[in-house]
């Protein structure tokens, strides 16, 4: 059968549009254009506002900050969280119960936590009991989420502060034991609650009620923690008040859009505290993630990451990051449970606080919560906390050489105290510490540094009282300079050395981004049917093509 040259031209450019379409179908799952929920009202707005801001983290002045702002609600309690297997929390909303009964709580408890089936089940038969109202966010088979992996709870309308961790022994922890690293912010502002309290209703609305019956009863909470000498540094909230911009993120219709505007704003330093890197070869939200994070450490950004040892694929994302020259390092386990933070820090003045665990199922398919701080009062206490975590970890990774400087940016008129931190290697007998120092373009200059010594938080509870960090100070340098320094430490006759690292000098920084799609790796999120948005982008070609067909048939009509 033979083919008329009009009919073949029509059959490529199906052919075409069709392969087009085919090879597309990843993509569009990649950008993440059909995500398991959407909440239509949820999306991207960043409200300016002037507000009062508690920073508190665990294990310090958690339980202490929490219990504050629980025991002053006056009116309502709203909590949308993971789990609860904290018997200390449950014990203080009897106590607000028995003080205040009339103050009118709601809890949105997640349905399939792993871990807390439980231990949720035992909560929310004892608040049904009290007569609060309890529901499970809509997840697992069925549901609308995966996992409801929230944690936020929203106090008289007013306040909402928002967790990385659950309500657990191991995230609000008594005095003297030990716990997780967590961050928490408290954010006192009518705008902001009332866009959490939007999400609220929503999921509210959308929920299963408890049903002792089918759900069962649990079994009673446990009260027994570990204990720690973790001197706890941080146990004094921070409190902050003025403009700020506050921009609210939830998975998964703008986490993963957060998550790109911070890494993409950073143009001094970023750093970043998260359990794991889950999902990392997979075309997904996380490799969208590590490659924001290669191209900020490509643009001349200093990238630092605390991680988790043993963790999902934790030794596939060191060779990487290493391999970039990007230090990093594993919480210290021996004061900390484990890090169950996911922040970031972006050039001092941004940071993110949320519940956002780096996998493409928390991203694209959980409730997460989550919140963007544009203040730079806000940003430098959690960054003392992250510096602090920095200096007290383990990092085999890098030789067992780890390396910062104090300020984090320096201006024109800073003295720059930058340290080696010797604690991994200081039972193998430290011999000599230098540290490298390379101006912008000058030489390299080496200085003996071993006997500027001081003691680490470590050192400072033993008897020994061993010194094991060691410092070096850099006089001022000119606003665009540029200093790289790399540590090392001699054990024997085995020098382990450091990743180089680059100090930036700078006196004022530009704005940051304007949109949060200006980079080409950030994802959008609008909910546009996935075909609808193959047309469109491929419009110019489709036009071509029809193009092609019209001028085929004008010349087959002529040639006939």
């Amino acid at each position: 059968m033979r083919i008329c040259r009009t009919s073949r031209s029509l059959l490529a450019v199906g052919l075409l549009f069709s392969f087009s379409i085919t090879m597309l179908v990843p993509a569009a799952s990649v950008y993440n254009l059909e995500p398991k929920y959407v909440t239509a009202d949820i999306e991207w707005n960043t409200i300016s506002t002037n507000m009062n801001v508690t920073t508190f983290v665990s294990p310090d002045g958690s339980r202490d900050a929490l219990w504050h702002f629980l025991e002053s609600a006056e009116e309502s309690i709203y909590v949308e969280i993971y789990g609860i297997n904290n018997p200390y929390i449950l014990d203080l909303i009897h106590e607000i119960q028995d003080s205040k009964p009339g103050i009118d709580m709601k809890f949105l408890l997640g349905r399939s936590s792993l871990g807390y089936y439980e231990p949720n089940d035992y909560v929310a038969n004892n608040l049904t009991l009290l007569g609060y109202p309890v529901r499970w966010t809509s997840s697992g088979a069925g549901g609308d989420f995966t996992f409801a992996h929230q944690k936020y709870v929203i106090i008289d309308n007013e306040t909402t502060i928002v967790h990385s961790g659950n309500w657990a022994k191991t995230s609000f922890p008594e005095e003297g034991k030990k716990a997780n690293r967590e961050w928490s912010i408290a954010m006192t502002d009518d705008q902001v609650t009332n866009y959490y309290r939007m999400v609220f209703d929503n999921d509210w609305s959308r929920g299963t009620d408890y049903d002792p019956d089918e759900d069962g009863t649990g079994e009673p909470l446990s009260y027994s923690q570990v204990g720690t000498t973790y001197p706890r540094p941080f146990a004094a909230p921070g409190r902050f008040s003025g403009p700020m911009n506050v921009t609210p993120i939830f998975s998964p219709e703008t986490s993963l859009q957060g998550i790109l505007y911070c890494i993409n704003s950073a143009q001094a330093t970023l750093d970043i505290q998260i359990p794991y890197f889950a999902n990392i070869d997979e075309e997904g939200s996380v490799e969208q993630i590590v490659d924001a994070i290669l191209a900020a450490k490509n643009r001349g950004v200093t990238v630092r990451v605390i991680s988790e040892e043993g963790s999902y694929a934790w030794e596939e994302i060191s060779e990487l990051f290493v391999e970039h020259g990007i230090p990093i390092v594993w919480q210290m386990t021996r004061w900390f449970t484990a890090n169950h933070n996911k922040a970031i820090i972006v050039d001092g003045r941004i940071v993110l606080i949320s519940s956002i665990n780096y996998s493409d199922n928390s991203i694209e398919n959980n409730r997460e919560a989550g919140v963007i701080i544009e203040n730079e009062d806000v940003a430098q206490w959690y960054s003392e906390v992250f510096d602090y975590d920095w200096g007290i970890a383990d990092f085999d990774e890098i030789e067992y050489v780890n390396t910062y400087w104090d300020p984090n940016i320096p201006t024109s008129s800073s003295n720059i105290n930058v340290t080696v931190y010797g604690h991994e290697l200081y039972d193998d007998g430290i011999d000599e510490v230098e540290l490298a120092v390379k101006i912008g373009d000058d030489a390299w200059d080496n200085y003996t540094i071993t006997d500027n010594a001081y003691d680490s938080p470590e050192s400072e509870l033993t008897e020994d009282d061993d010194p094991e960090n060691y410092f070096h100070v850099i006089s001022p340098q000119a606003d665009g300079t540029n200093i790289t320094v790399v540590g090392k430490i001699r054990v024997g006759t085995n020098w382990h050395v450091g990743i180089p690292m680059v100090i930036r000098v700078r006196d004022s920084i530009g704005s940051v981004i304007t949109s949060p799609t200006t980079s080409p790796t950030t994802t959008p999120t609008d909910t546009i049917d996935p075909l609808m948005q193959l047309l469109i982008d491929y419009a110019v070609y489709i036009a071509i093509a029809i193009v092609a067909v019209i001028i085929g048939a004008v010349f087959y009509k002529k040639k006939k």
